[in-house]
Order: C-alpha cells, then structure tokens, then sequence
C-alpha cells in the first residue's frame, strides 16, 4: 500500500487554493495510470481465489442506505453523535467522509445514488414518475458486468408505472416496499390522508408481487432477508450488488419492543433505540459478508428531521430545508486491503459520486455526461476532484415557485431561499454550522451565486431527446425520455421555433400522436388540443418565426397524494401567455402514446424542458392559506420568486428571426 494512502486525510484543508488546483493537475495524469494497477495488484494480493469473482479482483458490493439518518445520530463522523459501534466500526476499517452532500428528502436522494446524475435531470424535485430509460441504473451497469443484483427495502426512486420499479431498473430480485406508506397497505382501501407507515406487521412486496403482511419489526425482517440473500449470493461465482435500504430511523419511531424497553419512554430515547437497533441489524449484515472482496457503502439519504433530537448537530437546518444540515450526511467506504483504515477526508464529496466510484471499483465502463465524480483518486492519493458546485431545488405546484440552495463552486458559500424569495447567504468557513446570514453583508456575491443557480438550474431541466428526420424527410421527430419529454406528470415545456408558414392554409404545426396535437387555421391562429383541452393563440403571424412554448404542471391524484391535485396548462407566443386553463383533469395517456415522437412539420424545430415555465405577465394565484397568499402575490409582482421563465427557453428559439 503507498505510503499516501496510509495516511489519514483529516488533516487536510477543504478549501482548494490555486496551488492545490495546479498541483492535482500535474499529478492527475501521472496518478490514474498508477492508480489502476495498483488497486489491481493489491486486490490480487489480499484477495482469496477461492471463487473466479475473487480472483478477477471484481469486488462484491454492499451498499447500506439510512433514512434520515442525521450527522449528529452516529459517532462514527460526529464524536458526540448517538452511539453506533458498529458503523464506528465500519469507518475503523475504511473512509470516512465528513463533508459529503445527498440531498434535502428521499426521492432525489436515491435517484442521486442510483443514477450518478442530479436528481432534477429526472424531474425530481421531488418527486417525478421514474428514473428515465436513458439513464442506466448502478444496477442496470453492473448486472450488465456480470453482477447478481438484488435490492432489500425502500425503492422510493420513481413508482408510478411499473416500468420505473427495481426490477426494469437493473434488480434481478427485490424484496421491501415501493415506498413508506406501502407498508400499511394498499392507497384504495384507506381514506385520504389515514394511512402512516408502520414497522409492525408491515405490508411487503416480492419482486414487485402484490402487498403481503409480514409478521415481526421491519428493521428485523429487512436485515434476516438481506442475510439470507447472502448466504445465497456468497455461493454463487458471480460477484454480487446488494443494495439494502432502511426505513430506519425514518418516522414512526417504533423500535421493536426489545430495544425499546432499553431507553426511556421519551421522543429521543425512543429514536435512540431506533438508531440502536438499526446498527445492531448492520453489524449483523456485516458478519454475513466476505469482507476480504466485499467494497461497503454507508450513507445516509438526508439529513434528520429534528424533531425528536438535535439530528443534525452541530448544523442548522432540518430534512427538507435549504440548509447545511438537510444535505450533510454520513457516507463510510470500506475495502479492507484496498483503502487505507480509519481515514477521514474533508473535501467536498456528494452522492452523485458514489455511481463512478463503485463502477471504478468493478473495472466497469463508465456512463458518459454523468454528474458524479471517482473518488478513487481522492480516497487513494489525495486527489481532490476540483472545485464543484451544486445546485438542489423543490418545486411546490401550490405557489408555482421553488426553494433552492447553492454550495459554491469552491465549498464555502451557500446560497439558500427558503420561502422561494428570501435569498439567505452562509459563509462556511466563518460559520460552518451555516446559521448566520450574511447576505445584508454581501450582496454583489448573493447576485453571483443567483446567477450561477439559474444556469444549473436551467442546464438540468434541458431534456436532451434525440432529434432525426421523419421518413419522408418532411417533419423532424424527437424521441426518447418519455416521461419527460410528454406532458405526463408534474412539469413539463415544449418549446418550439414554427413559422414562416403560408397563412391562408390551415396546418398541422406539431403533435405527439395520442396525446396532443397544435394545429393552425386562417383567421383563428393556433389551437393546442391536449386530453379534453383546448388552448388558442389568435395572434400568431404565420409570416415569421414564432417562439411558441406549450407547458404545464400535470398531479394526477395518486397513491402518494393527501391533497387536491393541482393541474393547468399554460401557452406562450412571442414571450406573452395567450391562454391558460387551470384545474384541468390531466390526458389519459396509455404506454403507445407515451413513447409516440414528437414531431414538427414545417421545417420547425423543438426543445424540451421538464418544468412548468411561467413569466412576471401571468395572473398569479398562489394556493395557500390567505395570510401568506399576499405575501407571496406581492413577491411575484415584485418580481421577487424564483420562478422558472419562459425567458430562460425563447433564447433558445427562432435564432434565425430577426
């Protein structure tokens, strides 16, 4: 093992200073040759070959997955966090990572993972129908390398349709639930809001079967499953990916009896004995693996909730705020013999990286234009992967606008905005728990890192469909990304660049067979017929190029839904809204329409966002309780939301006009 990566990274300044950029630079190249053969040859001299996988230095893959899980609720990253021996443990053998970013709730956080891309490139933000086709799953690449893959527990990464569930994502098997509240059951036999997850006597699904009951505690019989699986799996010659995802310590807090009898019958000794037990059931998967050739992920999905304890010690914020302390989460990678043990790195990491760096580890190829870095090079040599922001957002449909935050690109500034209006600015390195604001203070750096929030925010929603001549050469045809590139659930925008046309002929403009069609007609202008609806622009000029954007924001009551769905479709022409239907009930749309073409006649040409676009022009009607309605009707006419425009998709259309 070098000498350098022997050597704990504690020690190591997160910030990245102009001679750390250079340095990185030089060595890079020099290193990642080195880097291969090493891993190779070490994993050759520790490894048994006892089993072809072994020999080939493939590892086997455990990746263990908290649910809200906070950085003050374990002591193997948090010294004075709750005690956990045996993740403690884990990190004795492996790396740890104290500045590691997931994102603020579930959903965008398992995508993250699975994907190696940012959670918004889905739609989810935070929720969206499925993870797209285009973007291959870790299980999906490694099952393609020859990996047995299996998933134990929560999926919560898209389950709308069937295509978008564990086993189309790359899981040979699964075991577990959909999502949370699937554990009480099925959503049609409950009332509207009744249905809480329960770790008692939990509803569990085989493979995607139907919802069966399962006598015992869910952290208990996740962990015996997991075990089983195994055992199964360790005596198999192929190498395997098991991926476990916890419902611990997410709420309720329902610790089996057993655990529970051991804290006092308080909130935080009752979340104790649920962070306990959880831990007990990791220790116990540990012992179930080969740890010679077995690469162990921890990591946590979010930050915790706050409400029982402090969870997220010592940072502000909470599970679904813009904060430090929503993204900050424990990640722990383990590979006796292949890392150094007990090190503790403090660059800035998210788990976007986790995808590259388990593919790295299995010699598999690398998907193209993902988000996610290798950490090989940083966990190995100290390689830093350079300077990286990120951007995370949620939109809420009830006041068309999002809350968002920003790390800079160099770790030290957060950017945040709550309320989706009040821009807040965390300097890190003066206050690393990120509780003071220090916008009043600098509001030249509040407008840059606004600035750069837009452009990601713009770049991730960009559908990047395939575009190619009809058959008859006629008409252009986009396809793929289905479920986003259709108006189908939550937001979508069609842009499209139409015009010159002869204005006395009526026309077919646009269209996705089964869904929605916009056609022109002389004297009445365009006419977009989407479902039952119908929206019209009287003011097109059929004489020039036209920016034209169809979009809208599509809640279909489903199984996640405690709420009235708020659905509207909104039309756009040379930057103006020209009609809008709100409340609408969304299209009925089956598998054949769904991947039906987009296709544009008249030598017109489209772009594709997945969200609702809108401007500072339309009639605003926030819904929300009546004291706070005003408050945000006066930050929109004050120009104050973040509000995703249409100005943002118009730049990209009719280029040529002038």
């Amino acid at each position: 093992m070098p000498a350098q990566a022997q050597t704990s990274a504690s020690t190591r300044s997160s910030a990245l200073t102009p001679g750390k950029i250079a340095l990185g630079g030089l060595l890079l190249a020099a290193l990642l040759f080195s880097w291969w053969a090493n891993i190779k040859n070490l994993v050759q001299d520790w490894v048994s070959s006892e089993h072809d996988s072994q020999a080939s230095g493939r590892p086997n893959i455990l990746l263990i997955v908290a649910d809200d899980l906070g950085y003050n609720d374990t002591d193997a990253i948090n010294p004075g966090g709750l005690p956990t021996p045996n993740l403690k443990q884990l990190a004795n053998t492996g790396v740890t990572f104290t500045r590691h970013y997931a994102d603020a709730t579930c959903t965008p956080s398992r995508v993250g993972i699975l994907t190696g891309r940012y959670p918004e490139r889905s739609g989810f933000r935070p929720v969206a129908a499925e993870i797209p086709a285009q973007y291959p799953t870790i299980a999906e690449q490694l099952s393609a390398a020859g990996y047995n893959t299996y998933l134990t527990g929560k999926w919560h990464a898209g389950e709308e349709r069937q295509q978008g569930w564990p086993q189309h994502k790359g899981f040979k098997n699964w075991f577990g639930f959909l999502n949370q509240w699937e554990t009480a059951g099925e959503a049609d036999t409950l009332g509207k809001g009744a249905r809480t997850p329960t770790y008692r006597d939990p509803m569990l699904r085989d493979n995607g079967g139907p919802l069966l009951p399962h006598k015992g505690h869910l952290t208990d019989i996740l962990t015996d499953h997991t075990i089983a699986r195994l055992k199964a799996l360790n005596g198999s010659d192929e190498p395997w990916f098991l991926y476990h995802a916890f419902l611990a310590p997410h709420h309720p807090i329902q610790p089996a009896d057993r655990y529970s009898k051991k804290f006092p019958d308080t909130p935080e000794g009752q979340y104790r004995a649920l962070v306990t037990q959880m831990d007990d059931a990791i220790g116990r998967i540990l012992k179930s693996v080969d740890k010679r050739n077995t690469l162990v992920v921890f990591v946590s999905d979010n930050g915790g909730t706050n409400k029982q304890r402090d969870n997220n010690f010592p940072f502000h914020g909470r599970k679904s705020e813009p904060y430090e302390g929503a993204y900050r989460t424990p990640l722990i990678i383990s590979w006796p013999g292949a890392l150094p043990r007990g090190s503790f790195i403090d660059d800035v990491v998210f788990n976007v990286d986790i995808y590259p760096t388990l593919l790295a580890a299995t010699e598999t190829a690398l998907e193209e234009r993902i988000d996610g870095k290798n950490l090989w090079p940083l966990m190995l040599n100290g390689i830093s992967p350079g300077p990286r922001g990120r951007s995370w957002e949620t939109y809420s449909a009830n006041i068309n606008a999002m809350n968002f935050s920003l790390l800079s690109a160099d770790g030290r500034w957060r950017l945040a905005a709550p309320q989706a209006f009040d821009q807040e600015l965390f300097d890190l390195t003066e206050n690393p728990a990120g509780a003071l604001d220090a916008a009043p203070a600098h509001p030249d750096r509040v407008s840059e890192l606004l600035a750069q929030y837009w452009l990601s925010h713009w770049q991730n929603s960009l559908v990047p469909v395939s575009a190619e001549p009809s058959a008859d050469g006629s008409a252009t045809q986009y396809r793929g990304f289905d479920t986003l590139r259709t108006p189908y659930r939550n937001g979508f925008a069609v842009g499209l660049s139409l015009g010159p046309i002869d204005p006395a002929r009526e026309a077919l403009l646009a269209e996705q067979a089964g869904v929605w069609s916009l056609t022109y007609a002389p004297g009445a202008g365009l006419a977009w017929r989407i479902g039952d609806n119908t929206l019209y622009d009287s003011g097109f000029d059929a004489t020039r190029c036209n920016p034209v954007i169809l979009t809208g924001y599509l809640e279909e009551r489903g199984h996640l839904s405690v709420r009235d769905p708020r659905s509207e479709l909104k039309l756009y022409a040379r930057g103006e809204l020209r009609s809008q239907q709100r409340d609408i009930t969304p299209p009925a749309i089956d598998d054949s329409s769904l991947a039906s073409p987009t296709t544009v006649h008249n030598g017109g040409h489209a772009v594709f966002s997945n969200m609702m676009l809108s401007d500072w022009s339309d009639d605003y009607s926030p819904r929300i309780v009546s004291q706070f309605a005003e408050l945000y009707r006066g930050a929109f006419v004050e120009h104050k939301l973040t509000l995703s425009r249409t100005a943002q998709m118009s730049k990209m259309l009719c280029k040529h006009d002038t």
